[in-house]
């Protein structure tokens, strides 16, 4: 069975992208709008990184939407 964070970075990764996406924003682009690099939301997206509360309220922020459909 997956664990509570195996299971958040199931969803974060590919919610990221699809809103990065529907903003038309490349990887850089996203980092340079929340504040880290390329590499980070990169990591991010395929789940090698799991953010903390403070910096996923920034990247929800970054992608206009609300922290909470990021892990939905």
């Amino acid at each position: 069975m997956a664990s509570g964070i195996e299971k958040i970075k199931v969803k974060l990764g590919p919610n990221i992208r699809k809103y990065r996406k529907a903003l038309k924003l490349t990887q850089f682009e996203l980092g340079v709008q929340a504040d880290v690099t390329e590499d980070y939301i990169q990591a991010l997206e395929t789940g090698r990184s799991t953010p903390s509360m403070n910096f996923l309220g920034r990247l929800a922020d970054a992608l206009k939407v609300e922290p909470h459909e990021l892990l939905m």
